[in-house]
């Protein structure tokens, strides 16, 4: 107890010592300016006792001049008011600091177990990428950084890639800011040819005309969610004339639809898969249109009576027989099969998309081929909503365009596509189950397949694949890029898991009642280099890296709009909003009306 009144004692004596000479430094200026000298004060808490009591005795009287001890008292309790309220503020303002996200970010920058500045350079620079780019990109003679890797922030002050041979997963719950701080900037850099899927027209928009001045842009969009006034139209029947294609792409088609989503049907979609690859084929080999296509696929008394004699007389050997022998099954059977075929047709029942399926004459056709030898663009829109949903239509193109850049890879020196292809996978778990994800995320980057897939969560991905799926697409990314704002608890203890642990220091110190004084001791203990709640704390401009063996990054985050070329941007994209705004105009004006005949 004593101690503490000790304390108190000491704390009184020093306010006043430091009012007293604020206070007397008050008086001299106010007797100066009124009676042109200096006061002389008996004590020096003369100036103290003035401003308490108004009582001017502690100073020497002044020949023909009184101290104005009003004004002086006046002065002095303004300037304690002021001081007071600067204090104030100044707490509040710091109370304030400690909670905002400015202090949690420096509080984070300052942890130990963030990568240094040095090992940024060394593994996540534009250096450290550029150093493989004679192996990575041989056609180049000047690489850029963007020309051989991903650019994924900023961190210590320098930009953040990582390499093209990377698998990149992106994840961030809805409106974090993917597409503004992250996408955009990686679709305008990448300098190879793209495919680049969305649910909406938001990353279409912004870099639809910067992407038309490195190549070709095609934009197949059946369901006419772009407001793109020529969009590419693609015959999902072209190319069926080879078995193998006709296979692949009734499987791809089956497992964009929801069956082939389904964890508990994969036999059912397997074999609807080879049916719809058998009516496919017919359809090709027998130049039937996407209605022929149609009428099939819902009526299994159709396809007997016409895709088996085509397949007999025109196919592959044996298929037609094969077809005629499902058909002629058991009526539960072929109920099943068809369940599934019917469901990845239905969408051609909407006239609108049978068009967008149907090239016109003169229309140019879309070979992939030539697609992989530029810096050309593929955007792929579309929903896996409603009853014209186009997942699978869409899973099937970007089936056959991977498959055609893997073969090229396999024929090229190195095993490696000379233009690396671009896969910026955006809402891909909202449009269709593209189920070679998995296969390309673990092995695409050593074939020269880059692909950046962007989830809103991984619980996200199970919907559409397997929890092992879905596990092995977050383990093959070798980057992964967090942003603020998730909320499930388990998959962000695996992150916390993941980022590690750090070093801290905490000293304590205790007092006693039975013996007098304190006793200070230091504890070390290891804590979480972020726990779950930073991690869900993050704001929209900071992301958090965690790349293959390398300590985690800390991001700093800025929009498409503080790039460089950002007018070049903006222009293009009110540009490219205007054409939009006109064909959705269009399509929503009513139908003139047709005068009838007297």
């Amino acid at each position: 107890m004593s101690g503490m009144l000790g304390k108190a004692i000491a704390i009184v004596v020093a306010v006043g010592v430091v009012l007293s000479v604020a206070f007397a430094f008050l008086t001299e200026v106010v007797v100066l300016a009124v009676c042109g000298v200096r006061p002389e004060a008996e004590s020096m808490f003369s100036a103290l006792w003035l401003v308490i009591t108004g009582d001017a005795s502690g100073f020497a009287l002044i020949a023909g001049c009184e101290p104005p001890a009003v004004a002086i008292r006046f002065v002095g309790l303004v300037a304690v008011a002021l001081v007071v309220g600067i204090a104030v503020w100044a707490w509040i303002a710091y109370r304030r600091y400690r909670q905002s996200d400015q202090s949690f970010i420096s509080d984070l920058r300052g942890r130990p177990g963030f990568a240094e500045a040095s090992e940024i350079r060394q593994h996540l620079s534009a250096y450290a990428v550029l150093k493989r780019a004679r192996q990575l990109r041989p056609d180049l003679i000047r690489p850029r950084p963007t020309d051989v890797g991903w650019r994924v922030g900023r961190s210590r002050g320098k930009d953040v890639f990582v390499s093209i041979e990377d698998s990149v997963a992106l994840e961030g719950p809805p409106r974090s800011g993917k597409g503004y701080r992250v996408l955009i900037s990686a679709i305008l850099d990448w300098s190879g040819p793209l495919i680049t899927t969305s649910t909406t027209n938001d990353n279409l928009t912004a870099t639809l005309r910067m992407r038309e001045r490195r190549g070709e842009v095609h934009v197949f969009d059946p369901q006419g969610l772009s407001g793109m006034r020529h969009p590419l139209r693609v015959s999902p029947i072209a190319g069926c004339e080879d078995p193998l294609v006709a296979m692949q792409r009734g499987s791809a088609i089956i497992t964009g639809t929801a069956l082939g989503t389904s964890t508990t049907n994969g036999e059912w979609a397997q074999a609807s898969g080879v049916v719809l690859g058998r009516l496919l084929h017919a359809a090709a080999v027998g130049n039937c249109s996407i209605e022929d296509l149609y009428n099939w696929g819902t009526s299994p008394i159709l396809a007997r009576r016409s895709a088996v004699s085509i397949l007999r007389s025109d196919g592959a050997p044996g298929w037609g027989d094969n077809l005629e022998a499902t058909l002629a099954s058991d009526d539960k059977l072929v109920s099943s099969i068809w369940f599934g075929v019917q469901g990845a047709v239905a969408p051609l029942a909407v006239p609108k998309i049978r068009e967008a399926l149907t090239p016109r004459p003169g229309d140019a056709v879309f070979d992939p081929r030539a697609f992989l030898d530029g810096a050309n663009t593929l955007y792929l829109i579309g929903s896996a909503s409603g009853a014209s949903a186009m997942g699978g239509f869409l899973g099937a193109l970007l089936d056959d365009i991977v498959e055609v850049a893997r073969v090229r890879a396999l024929a090229s020196p190195g095993s490696r596509l000379q233009h690396p292809l671009g896969l910026i996978l955006d809402e891909i778990v909202n449009m269709f189950r593209w189920g070679n994800l998995p296969r390309i995320m673990a092995d695409g980057g050593g074939r020269g397949i880059c692909t950046f897939v962007v989830l809103q969560a991984l619980s996200q991905a199970e919907t559409s694949w397997s929890r092992a799926e879905a596990d092995t697409i977050w383990a093959a990314a070798t980057a992964k890029v967090l942003l603020g704002g998730a909320s499930h608890v388990d998959h962000l203890r695996d992150v916390e898991a993941l980022l590690g642990t750090r070093q801290t220091r905490r000293t304590q110190r205790s007092w006693s009642t039975r013996e007098a004084g304190h006793s200070t001791s230091e504890h070390h203990e290891r804590l979480a280099l972020m726990s779950v709640d930073e991690i869900r704390r993050m704001p929209q401009n900071v992301g958090l890296l965690a790349y293959r063996n390398r300590r985690g990054v800390l991001l700093d985050l800025s929009g498409w709009d503080q790039r460089r070329d950002a007018r070049d941007i903006q222009a293009g994209k009110h540009d490219t909003e205007r054409e939009q705004q006109t064909v959705f105009g269009e399509a929503a004006a009513p139908a003139p009306e047709v005068a009838s005949e007297p």
